[in-house]
């Protein structure tokens, strides 16, 4: 089976987490803040998918990259194309 395009979780969860602990306000607030509410937070810091726009708002909190997260699909990933179109039925050379 290919592996897809994917989005670590668990480590953003670690790194909320901590930051979080660090910040001491409390969940709620810091969620205010942040623009996300608590139950989002908790979420991620148990390694729970979120929308993008508040992984997003997370990692602004936490002045890190969204695309830190991000694990690409491998190289060969373009295996997973058949080669023909089945809305046009023309092929595509996917190699």
């Amino acid at each position: 089976m290919v592996r897809l395009a994917a989005y670590d979780y668990r480590e953003l969860g670690k790194l909320l987490r901590a930051r979080l602990e660090e910040d001491g306000r409390g969940w709620r607030v810091c969620a205010a803040d942040i623009g996300v509410s608590a139950s989002d937070l908790s979420r991620i810091c148990n390694g729970q998918n979120v929308s993008a726009p508040k992984v997003i708002a997370v990692c602004d909190w936490l002045k890190l990259s969204f695309r830190a997260f991000y694990l690409p699909p491998p190289v060969d990933a373009g295996a997973m194309f058949h080669g023909t179109s089945t809305e046009t039925g023309s092929t595509c050379d996917a190699g």
